[in-house]
């Protein structure tokens, strides 16, 4: 390992940096973003970092890295949060465990494969980007809808024409969901196609 690498190893650790942008890298060190750029670069075919798109990369000597954290820098300046099957799962409301993490931003869809996992972003209006929280992992944070909201985030977008998304399938007998609340946050969606299917499923108190 050259200096320069090493010297970058030692910035990953002292800053704590889990996710790195090349603006980061500038920041911290004066590099242009030509030798920025290609210094990262080096450190991935070092086996080093993981390249997530364009000017992102994961830190691959994290040991407790979770491929969540990555979510909230995807669609940056856009706020995007950990929903749908990749939540409810998490929660235990659903049985299938999706292989894809997906995530909730009103930035434009988009998708991405990457060695930390495939990523898919859909998209709500900036009205609803809210019901989420940050959750930790080990030494890193990510931000998660909270069970209702990932429920109602799923039944919105799945309810909507020409749809990807299927309908959420219940585990067992009962939704394990507090339908106070899920009432409660489906108003704030305003969206009669969901009401009707909440209601058709006892899920509207």
């Amino acid at each position: 390992m050259s200096t320069s690498a090493a010297e970058l190893v030692e910035l990953l650790q002292k800053h704590k940096l889990r996710v790195i942008s090349t603006t980061d890298l500038i920041t911290l060190t004066g590099m242009s973003p030509w030798a920025a750029t290609h210094a990262l670069e080096r450190m991935a075919v070092r086996g080093l970092l993981s390249r997530i798109k364009r000017g992102l990369w994961a830190n691959r000597l994290v040991s407790d890295f979770n491929s969540y954290e990555v979510v909230s820098y995807l669609r940056l300046p856009w706020t995007t949060y950990v929903s749908l099957h990749s939540a409810l799962a998490d929660y235990g409301i659903v049985e299938e465990v999706p292989q894809i993490v997906y995530g909730i931003s009103a930035a434009l869809p988009k998708r991405y494969k990457t060695s930390v996992g495939e990523f898919h972003i859909h998209h709500l209006p900036e009205r609803l980007i809210w019901g989420y929280e940050t959750r930790k992992s080990g030494q890193g944070s990510y931000l998660m809808a909270e069970p209702e909201k990932a429920f109602l985030d799923l039944a919105y977008l799945a309810l909507t024409p020409r749809s990807p998304l299927e309908l959420p399938r219940k585990r067992g007998k009962n939704w394990e969901l507090d339908i106070r609340k899920l009432g409660k946050y489906a108003k704030r969606f305003n969206y009669l196609p969901l009401r009707r299917w909440l209601k058709e499923n006892r899920l509207w108190a």
